[in-house]
């Protein structure tokens, strides 16, 4: 899975840090891997929901977070039920 990579730089040296935003409907997946960025050090975490706005049905969760790139939580993303645009799902 991509992600968008950004390189921090400051008086110490650089740091990449990875902006992750994926989709899943697999309500499990989303609180372990929202669990593990936390347990991580990951930072601006967020986990959204979302439904149909006429049935109110659930549609998917939304997991947001900027974490380190060789984070444990990101390469755990690519085992799970996780896909980039919620038109995939």
């Amino acid at each position: 899975m991509n992600y968008k990579l950004r390189i921090i730089l400051n008086h110490w040296g650089y740091k990449m840090k990875v902006s992750v935003d994926v989709y899943t409907k697999d309500i499990e997946a989303g609180l372990s891997a929202f669990r593990s960025a936390l347990e991580a050090g990951a930072t601006d975490v967020s986990l959204r929901s979302y439904e149909d706005y006429e049935t109110k049905e659930f549609e998917n969760l939304n997991l947001t977070f900027d974490a380190d790139h060789k984070s444990d939580a990101i390469s755990a993303l690519d085992k799970g039920p996780f896909v980039k645009d919620s038109d995939e799902l």
